[in-house]
């Protein structure tokens, strides 16, 4: 990988995360071109990393930093907001359990936390979320296997959009979380057995 395969990533990944652009079902290319890339000033950032990283753990390094802001220039990502992710991601299934049990602890049921409240404006597990009391991963875990966002996103009273901004958000996660497997039937039935 060179500098110029690595700016492309990051330019595709970070066009997901704050466009309609779809990174995944473009292989993460886009139309950049590489003598604009010659003319950044910031290219030095892209060709270290391009030695740092093959396509995998760039694609990981620069989602995990994204997430945390999707605005974060290429020069302030950082690897302790990368090594973070990388344990989240070794733990799916205990940190989905972890934060499931404190939704049932709070006395939500799993309907509970997949809709929205009586007056419309919010949802458990966004309100848990932006507290930061569980991860982004839970919740993207959650849609996998019961596909709630895109619903929720529609019922949810926002005028401000901070939900809808977040409900953007974990839908661009999960297309990239997707692309790895993931054993759901395992999921469910940890699922089942919390909130039984």
């Amino acid at each position: 990988m060179d500098g110029f395969q690595a700016y492309q990533i990051y330019n595709a990944l970070k066009l997901h995360f704050t466009s309609n652009y779809d990174a995944v079902k473009y292989n993460f290319r886009t139309s950049a071109k590489r003598d604009t890339f010659e003319r950044r000033r910031d290219r030095y950032f892209f060709e270290k990393l391009s030695r740092r990283f093959d396509k995998e753990k760039l694609i990981q390094f620069c989602t995990a930093n994204l997430i945390h802001d999707p605005t974060v220039w290429v020069g302030s990502m950082t690897d302790a907001i990368h090594n973070d992710y990388i344990g989240r991601h070794d733990k799916l299934t205990y940190m989905l359990t972890q934060d499931m049990n404190l939704m049932v602890d709070r006395g939500y049921s799993f309907d509970q936390i997949c809709t929205t409240s009586d007056n419309f404006s919010s949802n458990p597990l966004l309100e848990t979320l932006r507290a930061s009391e569980i991860s982004h991963e839970s919740v993207v875990l959650v849609d996998i296997l019961v596909n709630f966002l895109n619903r929720l996103k529609s019922d949810l009273s926002d005028p401000l959009d901070i939900n809808k901004d977040s409900i953007d958000l974990l839908i661009k996660y999960k297309a990239i979380m997707l692309r790895t497997p993931i054993a759901t039937g395992k999921l469910k039935q940890k699922l089942v057995s919390i909130f039984a």
